[in-house]
């Protein structure tokens, strides 16, 4: 039962540093902020557009490089707080779209990305997998759908290409980010199959000590023994004092 309980625990994933993956989303979150900076330049006059689509985006691309870079090994479920509140931007930016159907569709595959993302950063999915798609199909939507068509036709503006541009990027970063990360088991089930594999190694050296008693006491009597030999050895044999006295009873009854 515990072998059982003990591989029912949580995965933990981690990303390294010097990844290919890893470097190509800092890399990508940089042309984010820069694209975002650039495409919204000059639009700050509005507090609450400036405050929701021009500072609120730049904290998530520069939390997220920090959160990937210093802590991706350690604890990796830190990169879901800059994917939260990248959710509120997106679902921010959405009620500007010009159909409501649009803006349904899209939120709901906001929160999907939320719940999904963090589950998996904290090991509650045990698999990685499934955010690949969860990033592909929507990046290659925006590409084939929206944007091809929208530069054939000549509407997208500067200003709007650009932000689009930042937000690709920040799906091609999180791609990426999925396709970095590793996954190890926790240390604490194989700590205890080590105990469990020394506990029957101690029983056999605890009894070694009663095996090497039980010698040194059937070497005792053998050794009182042979001291007993060299004490009797060393002694007058018995046999000779009677000879020694018979010898004068025999002169005397010579005559």
């Amino acid at each position: 039962m515990e072998e059982k309980t003990g591989s029912a625990h949580k995965v933990k994933f981690y990303v390294e540093r010097q990844s290919f993956w890893v470097q190509a989303a800092v890399i990508l979150m940089l042309l984010s902020a820069t694209f975002r900076l650039i495409g919204c330049w000059g639009l700050w006059g509005d507090s609450f557009f400036a405050a929701t689509q021009i500072a609120l985006p730049l904290i998530c691309n520069v939390l997220f490089i920090l959160c990937i870079l210093l802590l991706g090994r350690r604890f990796f479920g830190a990169t879901a707080l800059p994917v939260l509140l990248g959710v509120v931007f997106f679902i921010i930016k959405s009620f500007s779209f010009d159909s409501w159907l649009h803006t349904v569709l899209c939120i709901m595959l906001y929160l999907l990305v939320a719940v999904l993302y963090t589950a998996t950063a904290f090991g509650a999915v045990r698999t990685k997998w499934l955010l690949v798609p969860l990033f592909a199909l929507p990046f290659a939507y925006h590409i084939f759908v929206e944007d091809l068509p929208a530069l054939g036709a000549g509407t997208l503006s500067f200003s709007a290409g650009m932000q689009e541009m930042s937000v690709l990027c920040v799906m091609l970063a999180l791609l990426a980010t999925a396709f970095g990360m590793k996954k190890k088991k926790p240390e604490e089930p194989k700590n205890k199959e080590k105990d469990k594999n020394k506990a029957p190694a101690k029983g056999p050296e605890k009894q070694e000590p009663e095996a090497a008693g039980t010698p040194a006491q059937a070497e005792a009597p053998a050794k009182a023994e042979s001291s007993a030999k060299t004490e009797s050895a060393a002694q007058p044999a018995p046999e000779q004092a009677p000879a020694g006295e018979a010898e004068p009873a025999e002169t005397k009854s010579a005559p």
